[in-house]
């Protein structure tokens, strides 16, 4: 089928249930939904005024939607992918077929994550701001000169309950279920005067394991708590200052991976049931922490607002795993991580406040990040008697990323508006030592280094690892829309995104040499939308359609197996494209009801990607992956939730509640082979929520995944034959199974 033919069976399709919403409201006018207001770009607009694919949820609705982390993204948005690397908490989001996935320390997402606008550059922390939300924004498409820095699939940006002036109040929250769920979440707001107040926000999340791992103690637990304090300050009606304080612990066993060999098991170490039972022998564990102080003042005079945010963030992540996912008494391995990332970002902008055609928004943006790790891998066998070891250490390893950008609308007529955008970034990341400085000795005191050898013992290969790239880009958007009328708006633009090159461990062609590099992704993207809100004021329905051109593409956790030697690197496809359209709709039903429907297509392609090695081989095949579909890129994904009707009684209200997911297969790998493969899947969600007629209490029953389905969300393979043990093997990570629960709370 042709890709005209496609588009154009999409566009009826799409037709159809514009047309099927518009009769399900048509002639009833009780109610209209709510306004959505949003910051996207940042300025305060509302959700159909922004000419741009924009996701907004509540924080009630992310809580309704069973969000305590990053993942409920994947089950809301459209064509949103979400991910987790084991105890790591190596989180990787893919938005459009546009993945990250490396979550190493030279690394960089692809997805810019933000909390109240503030840049989080590891994206092993995210899942630490999931509590005491207002709303979570998720942009879809690179947004290249508001955000600019590694949005070029787009950005996540969330919104945390601000202190209120006006009284004191707060919330108790308790919940239970199965796998011994313990959770409790608390607020409490105070208000010293009428211009400074405090909120106090705490979580604490405890469940056993979803998988059994004897003789280890079960993994994918939750042993988390998280505290967060807001001081906020208004010096007259123009001045305002917020000063905020986190601490979020993630401790336990953590993400557990399933062994499963591929293409067949000739070892017997394959359990009948990997997404649940997968025995290992190494103990592990996960200490994992976040430190935030974050600064946003904002002072408004002639029509203009200067703001400044700075942030300084302490990541630290400390955790140890079986690395080769079994409970082979021949075979122990592990890895073992230990990094702290400390960063530091600034910005400052100057927004028009006026009433004019011309507005703007201009800034500088400054990111510093210094990183100090060391990792290792280990495998004792009975034929080496003693543990070998892989170890990479690194000692003031840097990340600093400057920029300057413009972003201006001007109105050509009430109806037609021109949106134009610039901006310039220098990124520069240094491993440690001089690059041009060929020389054989490592510096252990304070460089870094790899070295090969024995646990406690002697050393036999120690090599420093040098880099130091730096590039520049300048990125653009420019884009028109044309108010049709009131309630509807059709917008188009084109835009540019980039993503910082980078450089891969252990890659060096001889002891001593540089690091290879790999370069920087770009990409031009072209979309086209339609916003509309019906008449009576109860559907609003939002179309999207979009075209990428990528160029070096860049592909994460990509191992390959050089001469018995696994090397874990990013690569650059040459060129891939993609295409696809979306649509968000929600409409009120009946008197009471409400429901929310979203529907993404994807049709994705790497257009030359060659030199592909498969790591359940040893030694370069420089095999073919053009033609392939990109990785975590289903063609379809659809989510209807529905709120049939809202019973009243005298004591309260009682609201039944269906999410339903669903997504095609995708491929976990770039060669696109079957065993690659995720199934695909639905996802259904089942609660009643209960409200006291005074709104000072509440309770809600659930069942998440009624249909106890496995999913696989991560998959990565490699071959220990090059250590002696013939077992070709990949390793799997799930989501949750079914569970269900109760959470009960208390407003004063």
């Amino acid at each position: 089928m042709s890709a005209n033919s496609t588009v154009a069976r999409y566009v009826r399709s799409l037709a159809l249930l514009v047309s099927g919403f518009l009769a399900a409201t048509n002639g009833l006018s009780q109610g209209v939904l709510e306004e959505v207001f949003v910051t996207a770009q940042k300025r305060e607009t509302t959700l159909q005024d922004e000419p741009l694919a924009v996701s907004a949820f509540t924080g009630a609705e992310i809580a309704r939607s069973g969000g305590v982390d990053a993942n409920v993204l994947g089950y809301i948005v459209p064509n949103l992918h979400v991910g987790e690397e084991t105890n790591r908490d190596g989180l990787s989001m893919t938005i459009r077929g546009v993945s990250g996935t490396d979550v190493r320390n030279a690394s960089d997402p692809t997805t810019a994550f933000h909390v109240d606008g503030s840049y989080v550059p590891r994206l092993s922390g995210p899942q630490a701001y999931f509590f005491d939300v207002d709303r979570i924004e998720v942009l879809r498409g690179p947004q290249g000169t508001l955000y600019g820095r590694n949005s070029t699939a787009g950005v996540v940006n969330v919104i945390t309950n601000k202190p209120d002036f006006d009284g004191f109040s707060g919330l108790a929250e308790v919940a239970t279920g199965d796998y011994g769920l313990y959770q409790l979440n608390g607020v409490l707001n105070v208000p010293f005067s009428d211009r400074a107040a405090a909120r106090v926000a705490v979580m604490s999340n405890d469940r056993d394991g979803y998988r059994e791992n004897a003789p280890s103690e079960d993994g994918d637990d939750a042993d988390d708590l998280g505290v967060r304090v807001h001081l906020a300050f208004e010096a007259g009606d123009s001045t305002s200052v917020l000063i905020t304080g986190e601490r979020y612990e993630r401790g336990g066993v953590g993400g557990v991976a399933s062994f499963a060999t591929f293409p067949m098991d000739t070892t017997g170490l394959l359990t009948s049931d990997p997404a649940r039972v997968n025995p290992v022998d190494t103990q592990g564990f996960r200490d994992n922490g976040d430190s935030n102080f974050r600064l946003h003042a904002n002072h408004g005079f002639l029509n203009l607002d200067l703001t400044y945010q700075a942030a300084f963030r302490s990541h630290e992540r400390d955790f140890l795993a079986d690395a080769d996912y079994t409970a082979e008494p021949s075979i122990t391995s592990f890895v073992r991580e230990t990094t702290k990332s400390e960063s530091w970002t600034h910005e400052l902008r100057l927004t028009s406040t006026g009433d004019g055609p011309f507005h703007y928004i201009a800034g500088i943006y400054l990111l510093d990040e210094e990183i100090d790790g060391d990792f290792r891998v280990g495998l004792t066998h009975f034929l080496f008697g003693p543990t070998f070891r892989v170890r990479f250490v690194d000692q003031g390893l840097t990340n600093e990323s400057t920029a300057a950008f413009l972003h201006t609308t001007y109105d050509l007529s009430d109806r037609l508006r021109l949106t134009a955008g610039l901006r310039h970034t220098s990124d520069e990341k240094d491993k440690g030592g001089d690059p041009d400085d060929l020389g054989m000795t490592a510096d252990t005191a304070t460089g870094s280094f790899q070295t090969v050898g024995i646990e406690n013992g002697p050393t036999f290969f120690l090599a420093p690892q040098l880099a130091n790239p730096q590039w520049d880009e300048t990125t653009w958007k420019l884009g028109l829309d044309f108010r049709v009328s009131e309630t509807s708006l059709l917008y188009g633009f084109a835009s540019t995104g980039f993503k910082a090159g980078g450089y891969n461990r252990g890659s060096q062609t001889r002891p001593g040499a540089p690091l290879v590099i790999y370069n920087p992704e770009t990409v031009t993207a072209y979309e086209a939308g339609w916003k509309m809100t019906s008449g009576n004021g109860r559907m609003r329905i939002n179309i999207a359609g979009f075209i990428y051109d990528y160029r070096d593409l860049q592909l994460g956790q990509t191992f390959t197996n050089e001469a018995g030697t696994i090397t874990n690197q990013t690569v650059n496809a040459s060129d891939a494209s993609v295409w696809g359209l979306e649509l968000e709709a929600e409409a009120l039903i009946g008197e009471s009801g409400r429901g929310v429907f979203s529907l993404g297509h994807l049709d994705t392609e790497f257009d030359e990607f060659t030199g592909v090695d498969d790591p359940l081989m040893v030694g370069s095949q420089y095999l073919s992956a053009s033609g392939n579909e990109l990785t975590r890129a289903p063609n379809l994904t659809a989510t209807v939730m529905m709120e049939p009707v809202v019973w009243q009684f005298e004591s309260g209200s009682l609201t039944p509640r269906v999410q339903f997911h669903y997504e095609t297969d995708a491929y976990l790998g770039v060669l696109n082979r079957d065993f690659e493969q995720r199934d695909g899947f639905t996802k259904t969600d089942i609660s009643v929520f209960f409200e006291s007629a005074q709104q000072n209490w509440y309770a809600e029953a659930y069942v998440r995944n009624a249909e106890d389905n496995d999913v696989a969300t991560y998959m990565e393979c490699f071959d220990f034959r090059q250590m002696g043990v013939p077992i070709q093997q990949c390793e799997r990570a799930y989501a949750p199974p079914r569970t269900w629960g109760v959470r009960v709370g208390l407003r004063f």
